[in-house]
């Protein structure tokens, strides 16, 4: 690429020296045809254009390949920001989810400690009257006998 600019730096340098060399020099009347000279340095010309075309477009695409990549890049980073966000709000209820959990979870240990206290009574209560039961059941039995 710095070759072909040089060589059309060079190629423009010639141009402007022809240019002062013949603004100086008297000029022969112009002829209908260019001479060998005048079509190669013609031809050089057209060819450094050419190239210099070649090369805009290059640069050109190169430019929009990048502006596309960094549209790429910022879509892909917004996508994430998105994802960050969501999986931020969804952490959120997780915790508050969590935290419901925990209240729920203390409050059927007070429920399991009424429980536990209400069978324990339960079983005082029940084991006084199985046993009145027997004792009543002794008296009936002591009292058939008697009989």
């Amino acid at each position: 690429m710095r070759c072909r600019i040089r060589l059309l730096a060079a190629c423009f340098l010639l141009l402007l020296l022809a240019g002062r060399a013949d603004a100086a020099s008297p000029r022969p009347a112009p002829s209908g045809t260019p001479t060998a000279e005048e079509r190669a340095l013609l031809r050089q010309l057209a060819d450094a254009q050419r190239a210099l075309g070649e090369q805009l477009q290059e640069v050109k695409d190169a430019v929009e390949a990048i502006h596309n990549d960094v549209a790429a890049q910022k879509d892909q980073e917004d996508g994430t920001e998105q994802e960050v966000k969501a999986l931020r709000d969804e952490v959120k209820g997780l915790y508050v989810e969590s935290s419901g959990v925990k209240q729920e979870i203390e409050a059927l240990k007070d429920d399991i400690a009424a429980v536990n206290s209400n069978v324990s009574a339960f079983r005082t209560y029940s084991g006084f009257f199985i046993a009145v039961m027997i004792l009543l059941l002794a008296v009936i039995f002591v009292l058939t006998i008697r009989r």
